[in-house]
């Protein structure tokens, strides 16, 4: 690290300092017995800035039954967290004003900030990180006050390495780290220290761009942030499907999201953002909303598939070992039935039955032809390759092969397994299925109510050892699982449990 850079950087005369009520607060608020009345009386001295607060307090985001009129039943009402988190980012959103004459691109700054805040924010009350809830929001609302900071030093030259990294923070890190021998992430938390904010804000801002790097004990907040930023990445995309791809993955690996909750992490963070950048009066341009960027990634997913860019793993690593059988489906790139019979007598070759679980699921659509014959043949085909993607997503981390059984039907082999796992993931399948329906058919509210999809699995394991003694055993009580859920006016999972003797 460039040491004398660094501290020219902070010396900035242009760098604002921590505003005056930023700094009471944090002040207040280091005091555990602080009093609510005391604390309110000081933040109300800024009545432009409360009124922000109130503004936000009231908004959608937080959801409050009652309206909320003044700073002390704020702090009743959420708590001092929430409040406090929100005074010192909107205090901090005032010192970083533009300038005149400023060429450094605030728009999208705040765009960033925002929707990196909002969603680490809604990550953390997801998955039930109460602790750090607030942290999250501030350090993501901060996590880049290092490139204004370099930005004031440095000017247009610095200006000239974020114009060559355009909307990618990954490349703008390495062309800092090349050009200056420091990153924006270590400055913003030098910065974030001589302010005296907390280790679990700094400590996360100084890794929003490498959160599994972060000591553990602020990997919470870091994971949050990171999340926030692949969430913006798909709100502010031209062409949102490799960024949705890659949060898709990184939810998962990070924070063990699934799909639906980070589609709906997406949608709310978009929607929230739109509302909180009035409240602040910042502009972050003029975004597409989160629904319809879903629908456009969605519609590009299915569309990369028909040309044989999307494909599973396991038809990859399952068709290549089929000697002299064709193993893969030419129009989902999953494997098709030849592949799913080789899939299945691998597991069992390999697993003594009774030891280590297996679970067959099969799944049946209905209404295709329906949708063929009303809709059309690209709309049917559209539904099979998105189904077959969702399946992807869902079981393949899972170690499982996906299998298209028929012109309908599909099939997964999950080794490894148990019952309870594999039904509540068919259920989880099923209900994005259902939602998914509306985004790969936009066009047509009624597809959702003409297609069913019925889903019937099986297990073999200490209990069952004794039937299912071979593979074919094991897909035939599948089978009669899928056809007892066809029985049912509605989309339904069965699921095949032996009767006691």
């Amino acid at each position: 690290m460039d040491t004398d850079l660094l501290t020219d950087i902070l010396n900035c005369p242009s760098l604002p300092s921590l505003p005056a009520v930023a700094a009471k607060v944090l002040e207040l608020t280091s005091d555990p017995d602080v009093k609510m009345t005391e604390l309110a009386s000081q933040i109300t001295m800024d009545q432009a800035l409360s009124a922000k607060v109130l503004r936000t307090v009231n908004s959608s985001f937080y959801g409050l039954r009652k309206r909320c009129s003044s700073i002390e039943k704020a702090l009743i009402m959420l708590g001092l967290g929430p409040v406090k988190s929100l005074v010192l980012g909107f205090s901090l959103v005032s010192a970083f004003e533009g300038q005149d004459g400023d060429t450094f691109d605030y728009s999208s700054y705040w765009d960033r900030g925002l929707n990196t805040a909002i969603a680490g924010k809604i990550v953390a009350d997801m998955k039930g990180y109460v602790d750090v809830t607030d942290e999250c929001f501030l350090a993501g609302l901060l996590q880049d006050i290092g490139m204004i900071a370099m930005y004031r030093a440095m000017g247009e030259q610095y200006n000239l390495i974020v114009a060559g990294a355009g909307n990618d923070h990954f490349k703008l890190a390495r062309a800092e780290l090349i050009e200056f021998e420091l990153q924006h992430a270590g400055v913003g938390a030098s910065i974030a220290e001589r302010w005296n904010l907390p280790a679990e804000i700094a400590v996360p801002i100084n890794y929003h761009e490498r959160p599994t790097a972060c000591p553990s004990e602020y990997s919470k907040v870091a994971r949050c942030i990171a999340f926030g930023n692949l969430v913006h990445a798909v709100l502010s995309s031209d062409s949102p499907t490799d960024d949705l791809r890659t949060a898709y993955s990184r939810g998962q690996t990070w924070l063990d999201l699934n799909e639906t909750e980070i589609d709906e992490i997406i949608i709310e963070t978009g929607n929230a953002a739109k509302e909180m950048a009035k409240v602040l009066e910042v502009d972050v341009g003029k975004n597409e909303s989160p629904e319809d960027i879903l629908i456009r990634a969605d519609r590009k997913l299915i569309a990369m598939a028909r040309d044989g860019e999307v494909q599973g793993f396991a038809a990859n690593e399952v068709g290549s070992l089929a000697e002299g059988i064709e193993a893969i489906d030419p129009m989902t790139g999953v494997l098709n039935r030849e592949g799913f019979k080789h899939a299945i007598r691998q597991v069992y070759s390999v697993v003594k039955p009774g030891e280590v679980d297996i679970t067959v699921i099969q799944l049946s659509l209905a209404g295709l032809g329906e949708v063929n014959k009303t809709i059309g043949q690209e709309s049917h085909d559209d539904i099979i390759i998105g189904t077959s993607m969702i399946l992807i997503k869902y079981f393949e981390p899972m170690g499982g092969a996906i299998c298209r059984l028929g012109d309908h039907s599909f099939g997964v082999v999950l080794p490894d397994v148990d019952r309870v796992t594999a039904s509540r993931s068919a259920a989880a399948f099923a209900k994005q299925f259902a939602e998914a329906l509306g985004r790969w058919i936009p066009d047509v509210p009624e597809v959702e109510k003409m297609v069913k999809v019925y889903i019937g699995l099986a297990t073999l394991d200490e209990g069952t050892a004794i039937l299912f003694v071979s593979p074919e055993k094991l897909v035939m009580a599948s089978t009669k699982a899928v056809q007892a859920a066809q029985v049912c006016s509605t989309s339904a999972i069965r699921t095949f449990v032996p009767k006691a003797a």
